[in-house]
């Protein structure tokens, strides 16, 4: 019976390589504490742009395909 491989590790693997340890509970709490006020600017600018036709609502359809394709992508590379 055949062992299964081991999974190649990807870039992607561990991220604490480039954004450091994941934030504590209180940490996030406080960043957003810090953050509210331009995270609320934010979305209210969103908002207005939705709004007044600037934005675009996204399509599943289309993140979908493209996620798909992004997929086969790595699929093909990953193979040779």
């Amino acid at each position: 019976m055949n062992k299964p491989a081991k999974p190649e590790a990807d870039d992607f693997d561990d991220l604490s390589d480039l954004y450091g340890p994941p934030l504590t509970d209180a940490e996030q709490d406080a960043w957003f504490e810090r953050n509210r006020d331009e995270i609320n600017a934010s979305l209210v600018r969103a908002r207005q742009e939705f709004a007044e036709g600037k934005a675009t609502p996204w399509d599943f359809e289309e993140m979908l395909a493209d996620a798909r394709a992004e997929f086969e992508k790595t699929q093909k590379t990953k193979k040779v």
